[in-house]
């Protein structure tokens, strides 16, 4: 008994996938997934399960924030055996230090938030003296945003 193979239309691998179709062809441009077969009669794109399967990977790592050259090697380095297992765990172990990296800036981001609040509260409340320690307290939280900002870590503006 031979399989047969199912195709998908360009909607469906979004849909299956949960990347936009204008990703899909982002993708397919850059060489993140090989080109995809095109219905002869349509000249649209189809895709197989093969490809849906690759591309559930494809969107399980640009949801991590992947960089795109990281999650090509990464692709790559699957056949790879035993050598392509060792480069998949440094890819992996970047990533993780990457995400690290800005759970700690909205954790800042977080304790900024909540000292200003705080800090409103205070001034709401007219106690001008807790409003003032609540600053000389917490500079330390506005500096270290004030430079994540400086840093381009942040988008967008955070004030003070």
């Amino acid at each position: 008994m031979s399989a047969t193979t199912t195709w998908h239309t360009i909607r469906e691998a979004s849909l299956i996938s949960g990347l936009p179709e204008s990703t899909l062809r982002y993708y397919e441009q850059v060489g993140i997934i090989p080109p995809i077969a095109r219905d002869p009669s349509s000249g649209h794109r189809a895709y197989s399960d093969a490809d849906l399967e690759r591309l559930t990977t494809i969107s399980c790592l640009s949801s991590t924030g992947m960089p795109l050259d990281a999650m090509r090697e990464y692709l790559a380095n699957a056949a790879e055996g035993a050598e392509g297992a060792r480069r998949q765990m440094e890819l992996l172990d970047a990533q993780a230090l990457r995400l690290a990296a800005r759970a700690e800036v909205i954790r800042m981001q977080q304790a900024y938030v909540s000292f200003k609040t705080l800090y409103w509260r205070a001034v709401a409340e007219g106690r001008a003296d807790d409003a003032r320690r609540l600053l000389e307290e917490n500079s330390d939280i506005v500096d270290k945003v004030k430079h994540l900002q400086s840093d381009g870590k942040v988008t967008g503006g955070v004030g003070r």
